[in-house]
């Protein structure tokens, strides 16, 4: 029940930070199109994600030391959740409104880097090894479903009210109670002591050298790290190049993440087992190098007159990067000792965002230094846009080569992944063109794609039908109980 809980539970929380995580599409969107943030300012919101992971050790250590890590979930997710409130008050505010925005980006972020770190060592706990990846890949098809929805919803309303602020208002005061309800099915969850209980002092590693002596832990920062400062060079730009240099709307962005989000989910069943098997190494090496070579040349290719391609190029990228992402935690999880787990989540997450967030404003700079038109291209112009993208895709393949210094335990050779690999449906092109056209042009695959999704839809319905009833008459006694069990055992302290 536990497991189904944290499925639920993201179901509502995940969605909501899709529309306010800072180097996602959508906030991003609102900043140009709403409060018309230029480059600079765009870069600040997409580093807030990374510096406040950075930031955030000594919080979680301090928390550590008072609370339970399930009294420090619930409270970042309240924290979290409560700032976005205030945006419905953005189209009675004029001066300060950067500011206070800021702000909110900011605090939110801090509280949901805590939140995380905690999360993910909590989770780590209650979810049994041999199922790991199973049991995310699957989880995060679930949840996937659900924010493609949100996501495709909520950029179709900005688009249709144009962008006016009571309408993203109203969209993040939707999104901060959405968390809300995934903190009601996060306290319905049971968790092992070492989750439940507050950690005592002298367990809690006191240097950051004792975590740094395991040198393949290293390596394995060094590598997330670079690969994402290079990443994010160019990533949060992309909406940015879609928005002002090809044209598109808002509604567009989100039809383009919306099909990023299908084709994860479409994998996302088939990466659990294979990494379960054959290790999580030979499934990041083999997805990112997919998803860097599809991106490297559909975004050299694009202009305001060739652009459809990158609907192939969103899904595709999802494809692989869901992949990409379910492994990259599950084999930072998998080196991490038993003992000393928060800990070493913090610094891991730590050290790797401080990386990530030299990124936005080395792109930044690059765009600021840069021509805005470097040249004509079969028939489309060269921009700055296109040499930062293009250029921070062929640094992360530079960078994926250290990834073959890392070992992982029980990894098996990533050729043995590319044989099962060439014998699946899913990975072979011509089957997977031919299963989408059938789903989406012919009379039959409509309404199997349809009965599909009322079933899916009526299993997730009857999964949160309750919430409403439950979050009137508990919700209230639910946030207070884990904060109210942490006080008889400090009172029972000398």
């Amino acid at each position: 029940m536990s497991l189904k809980y944290c499925t639920v539970e993201a179901c509502f929380s995940v969605p909501m930070l899709q529309l306010t995580t800072g180097n996602l599409p959508f906030l991003i969107g609102f900043a140009v199109k709403a409060l018309h943030w230029g480059n600079s300012a765009v870069a600040f919101l997409s580093l807030t994600p990374f510096l406040c992971l950075f930031c955030q050790p000594p919080i979680t250590r301090w928390l550590q030391t008072r609370y339970s890590l399930r009294a420090i979930i619930a409270l970042g997710f309240v924290v979290n959740a409560v700032p976005w409130l205030l945006l419905a008050l953005f189209p009675w505010v004029d001066s300060g409104r950067d500011a206070l925005f800021s702000v909110i980006v900011l605090v939110s972020t801090m509280a949901n880097s805590v939140c995380g770190v905690a999360w993910s060592a909590g989770v780590s706990d209650l979810v049994p090894l041999n199922i790991r990846g199973k049991y995310f890949g699957r989880r995060n098809v679930v949840f996937g479903a659900w924010s493609l929805v949100v996501t495709l919803t909520a950029g179709q309303l900005a688009d249709a009210y144009n962008n006016s602020l009571v309408v993203f208002g109203g969209i993040f005061a939707a999104a901060s109670l959405a968390r809300f309800c995934g903190l009601f099915y996060f306290l319905r969850m049971k968790f092992p002591d070492s989750v439940t209980r507050r950690q005592p002092w002298e367990q809690v590693p006191q240097t950051l050298a004792a975590t740094l002596q395991d040198r393949n832990f290293v390596r394995l920062i060094v590598f997330t790290g670079f690969f994402g400062m290079f990443l994010y060079a160019g990533n949060p730009f992309y909406s940015v190049f879609v928005l002002t240099q090809l044209h598109r709307s808002l509604g567009d962005l989100t039809l383009l993440t919306t099909l990023g989000t299908l084709g994860g989910l479409i994998s996302l069943t088939t990466w659990g087992p294979l990494s379960d098997r054959h290790g999580n190494k030979p499934v990041l090496i083999t997805t990112a190098l997919v998803w860097l070579l599809t991106a490297t040349v559909s975004w050299a290719f694009s202009g305001p007159s060739r652009y459809l391609h990158l609907y192939l190029n969103y899904f595709i990228t999802g494809f692989m990067v869901s992949g990409f992402e379910l492994c990259q935690f599950a084999v930072m999880i998998k080196m991490v000792p038993s003992s000393h787990k928060t800990h070493y989540i913090s610094i891991y997450l730590s050290l790797t965002r401080m990386l990530w967030s030299l990124g936005p404003p080395l792109g930044a700079w690059a765009l600021y230094k840069l021509p805005d038109q470097m040249g004509v291209w079969l028939g489309q112009p060269i921009t700055k846009y296109h040499v930062v993208i293009v250029g921070s895709l062929l640094l992360c393949l530079v960078a994926l080569n250290f990834l073959h210094t890392v070992r992982e335990p029980a990894e098996r050779p990533a050729r043995e992944l590319l044989q099962v690999m060439s014998n699946m449906r899913e990975f072979n092109p011509l089957l997977g063109l031919a299963s989408l056209a059938h789903y989406m042009f012919t009379p039959r695959g409509l309404s199997r794609l349809a009965h599909v999704s009322a079933r899916t839809l009526r299993r997730q319905t009857n999964a949160v039908a309750q919430v409403g009833e439950e979050l009137v008459e508990g919700g209230f006694r639910a946030l207070k109980e884990p904060f109210e069990s942490e006080a008889p055992k400090r009172d029972r302290e000398p």
